[in-house]
């Protein structure tokens, strides 16, 4: 092309028909042209330059179209050819100076609409002189549009191209032998590109054709040197990607066509450094195309081009890789001939970064098949090479794989392993000027971790014991305190699974400080600790393991469980309130989405009991409070747990109603022997469990409904006479007042527990077990509940009350102990003259008219209210005395002499 007129204007048409419709179009296709050029002068960049290459394609199309049916005079006009070149060249001067910045799209598009306009120039002059030029034009243009994946535009091109071929062929003008090899070469060229551009299609069976063409052109000439390496990068490509989809007959196929183009050039053997690695390359890639067949055939030609290879090329790490890559894939060949080959390249030269990667890699591949010989290649290269050069990263790398090989040589006994690896740490140490470094260390220690966790899962502790003190050998002492902790606790296992109880605790006495703390190496020990009975010591650890920032509620539970099979239950006991504190911890949630916690507080509360139980009860109060704590600790979180949705579920009806019984049961066992103050904490806890599940259990659900409302009731009487019996103890007046006002609550809710009680079992018939027994039952109760409420309100000295409460009572007709001790309470309280009066009067009607009752006890019960009332209220003691006289006309014998005597005076 042109390049000196591309810096002039576009010169006017001056041989056309001023007006035609042809006329017109082309003009419109130079005015485009000539926007298109100014544009790429001013900026190159300019996003509009596609769009309008692009349009005056499609127009260059309907022009070359209209051109070909010959509906045109013939235009002797050159000034488009002179567009075309100039939009060429410029395209040319924009690769050349700007090639990285350039917009790629719009330059191949505008080199493509460049090709249309010469085109179209030749075909309005109706003349073929230019074909050839022409024909070269879209060659080039395709070449660029296949470069830079232009597919829609090279799909254009190659339409064009196929046409201008044909026609080429067929010419009858006798050629000369000059241009018979310049048509071969731009043939071999068409048919390349066409190659590629099928490829980029992935249409297979037109680059079979294609190649089918290409021989008879290649043994006719000989290939430029300048345009070799471009055709070969293609083949080179195409078999390269037909080699990475394991497509190995088709790679074979065309690499070693890339293989022949170098048969058919013109160098003289004279061969770039570019092409002489191109050739390389293409040969190697063959080569393993050959071998992934796996046919003989295949593999002996596989042999011989390596042999050319061996006389072409120099011996390079590269080539002797792909040796080594030959000796790894050849079946017949044995693992001495890989060890020969890094051996070459151990011996080749001064050692590179990039070498030294190769050598390593290729020793890892021997050792994946013969660890032997991967630990003489990797003696030889430590002896002769490493220790000559001052790279410590080398050496260390080399010493990592070193110690990999000795624990994959299945040959070696375990006692030989150990040896050699000794020797070899030994060795290393007068090697190395430098600590070694943090990643060397990790990876060695990492292998030796490996096999001895292997070891290990197999229950063969000794040999995993050896192992795991390699990882301690002083050469890796920057491996980090947490990774030697690791091994340390690893050797503490080993030891403790050998029953080495003296040892483990040497093993824990070696560790620093800090690792000593950690839970996982308490926990060691605490398995140590309870095997060997030192109760001291594994509660020592479980204080460690439930104090540190790091340790969770499943290892408390495995503390538990260890210590629950060695059957120690104080320590069983003791892990467990430690998993409970950690519950109790607001700010940490997770224990309780690990474990369920009722079920561990029902064990806890179980072992508790059976401690306390094993205790004289006056040397156990602590324990006794605790376990009362764990109870309402209990009700706290069942409480918790039933107003989030989270852990719904965790405490339901059934574990609510266990709670309830059991520590009914326990306040009731130990309402004897233990403090009161446990008893009256563990009735209102089971009271308060009993609210918890009552609302949840199905009314119809008769028998469930008459077990809550009957527990309910059994609790109440016992919180309430436990609450005055303290009460009765107390001399502080406050804490005296504050419990007979819980006794009153309590028997406030006791009326309405026996009222709900007895109105169920009225309208559900089918509970007939017992009825007139428990009817009895509950009317005692009530007595005795509303005697605890007449005491209580005569301490509170509620005077006004006692009258109604003695109705009460003398409802039920209870027993005279019951109307003694309001007796008692009266008398022994300050109360008023009137309400003493009512009352004994009350009760003394009541029961002196009871042929059964006790008369000895009522004598003193009627001197004691005449005694009061005859100063003030004579008639009242009329009214007594005439009771008393009817009762000494029934019983004048049994009724006390000294007493009628008193009377009488």
């Amino acid at each position: 092309m042109d390049n000196e007129a591309a810096t002039t204007l576009f010169p006017k048409s001056t041989n056309s028909a001023p007006g035609s419709n042809l006329e017109k179009r082309i003009q419109n296709v130079r005015d485009q042209a000539t926007s298109i050029w100014d544009k790429l002068k001013r900026n190159p960049h300019d996003r509009t330059i596609t769009a309008a290459a692009e349009s005056m394609i499609v127009a260059l199309e309907q022009l070359a179209f209209t051109v070909s049916k010959g509906k045109h005079t013939t235009i002797n006009d050159t000034t488009l050819d002179d567009i075309g070149t100039r939009l060429w060249n410029e395209t040319t001067i924009l690769i050349r100076e700007d090639a990285e910045k350039i917009d790629k799209t719009a330059v191949c598009t505008v080199r493509c609409a460049a090709s249309f306009i010469i085109d179209c120039a030749e075909k309005l002059a109706k003349t073929n002189a230019s074909e050839f030029r022409i024909f070269k034009c879209y060659l080039k243009a395709l070449k660029m549009c296949l470069d830079h994946e232009e597919g829609i535009l090279a799909t254009k091109l190659v339409d064009r191209l196929s046409k201008l071929y044909d026609a080429l062929l067929k010419r009858e003008t006798p050629r000369s032998a000059s241009d018979r090899r310049t048509f071969s070469v731009v043939s071999i060229e068409y048919y390349m590109w066409r190659v590629a551009h099928a490829w980029k299609q992935e249409n297979t069976a037109l680059m079979d054709l294609l190649y089918s063409k290409l021989p008879p052109h290649l043994s006719s000439v000989n290939i430029p040197s300048k345009k070799l390496e471009s055709l070969v990068d293609i083949f080179y490509q195409i078999g390269t990607d037909f080699l990475r989809k394991k497509q190995y007959e088709n790679a074979d196929k065309w690499l070693g066509l890339g293989t022949d183009l170098f048969l058919h050039t013109d160098s003289d053997g004279d061969l770039s450094e570019t092409a002489i690695e191109l050739k390389f390359n293409v040969m190697r890639n063959q080569i393993r195309a050959l071998y992934n067949t796996g046919g003989a055939d295949d593999i002996a030609k596989a042999k011989n081009l390596l042999r050319d290879m061996e006389d072409e090329f120099p011996s390079t790490i590269w080539f002797l890789m792909l040796k080594f890559d030959v000796a790894k894939n050849d079946k017949t060949g044995s693992p001495d001939v890989m060890l020969d080959v890094i051996m070459q390249m151990i011996f080749l030269g001064n050692l590179t970064a990039t070498s030294f990667k190769i050598i390593l890699n290729t020793i890892q591949s021997l050792l994946n098949q013969n660890a032997v010989l991967a630990c003489k290649a990797l003696d030889y290269l430590l002896t002769k090479k490493l220790s000559l050069v001052d790279r410590q990263d080398w050496l260390q790398e080399a010493f990592v794989l070193r110690v990999t090989a000795i624990s994959k040589d299945t040959s070696m006994q375990q006692h030989d392993s150990i040896n050699a690896l000794t020797k070899l740490f030994a060795a290393m140490e007068k090697l190395i000027s430098e600590p070694i470094s943090a990643k060397a260390v990790n990876g060695g220690q990492a292998i030796l971790w490996r096999t001895g966790e292997s070891f290990f899962a197999s229950e063969k502790f000794e040999a995993a014991l050896e192992w795991f003190r390699l990882g301690l050998h002083p050469i890796f002492y920057n491996s980090g305190e947490i990774n030697r902790a690791k091994i340390f606790r690893k050797v503490m296992l080993c030891d403790f699974n050998l029953q080495n109880y003296t040892a483990v605790r040497g093993t824990y006495s070696e560790m620093p400080a800090a690792s000593q703390e950690s839970p996982l190496t308490q926990y060691i020990l605490y398995n140590t600790a309870l095997t060997t009975f030192d109760d001291e010591l594994a509660q020592n650890c479980l204080n460690k393991i439930s104090t540190s920032p790091t340790a969770d509620a499943r290892m408390m539970c495995a503390c538990a469980m260890e210590a629950q099979q060695k059957d120690n239950k104080s320590i069983t006991l003791a892990a467990m309130k430690f998993i409970v504190q950690k519950l109790q911890d607001k700010d940490n949630a997770s224990p309780r989405q690990e474990i369920h916690v009722p079920a561990l507080l029902r064990c806890v509360i179980r072992l508790m009991v059976l401690e306390i139980e094993k205790t004289v009860p006056n040397k156990a109060v602590t324990e006794i409070d605790q376990l009362c704590q764990y109870f309402e600790n209990s009700h706290a979180l069942a409480k918790q747990s039933q107003s989030s949705q989270a852990a719904e579920g965790s405490f339901d009806a059934n574990e609510c109603e266990w709670f309830a019984r059991n520590a009914y049961n326990t306040a009731l066992k130990g309402c004897k022997r233990w403090p009161p103050e446990s008893t009256l904490r563990l009735s209102d806890c089971c009271l308060k469990f009993i609210g918890l599940y009552q609302g949840k259990v199905d009314r119809s659900d008769a028998q469930a409904m008459d077990i809550i409302l009957w527990q309910r009731i059994t609790a109440l009487f016992l919180s309430s006479s436990a609450a005055v019996y303290m009460a009765r103890l107390k001399e502080h007046i406050p804490e005296q007042r504050e419990l007979f006002q819980m006794a009153r609550r309590h028997v406030r809710t006791f009326r309405q527990a026996i009222a709900e009680c007895v109105q169920f079992i009225s309208t559900r018939p089918e509970i007939k077990d017992n009825i007139e027994t428990r009817q009895l039952d509950l009317q005692a109760k009530l007595a005795a509940m509303l005697a605890f409420d007449f005491e209580a309100a005569a301490n509170l000295e509620i005077w006004s009350e006692l009258p109604s409460i003695t109705e009460e009572i003398l409802k039920l007709k209870p027993e005279l102990r019951t109307y003694e001790s309001l007796v008692d309470v009266l008398l022994g309280a300050s109360s008023p003259v009137d309400e003493t009066l009512i009352v004994l009067q009350m009760i003394l009607s009541a029961t002196l008219l009871d042929q059964d009752n006790e008369i000895e006890k009522l004598s003193r019960w009627v001197r004691c209210l005449v005694t009061v009332s005859l100063p003030r209220r004579q008639e009242v003691t009329e009214q007594i005395l005439s009771q008393v006289l009817i009762k000494l006309g029934d019983f004048k014998e049994r009724y006390p002499q000294e007493e009628t005597h008193w009377l009488c005076i």
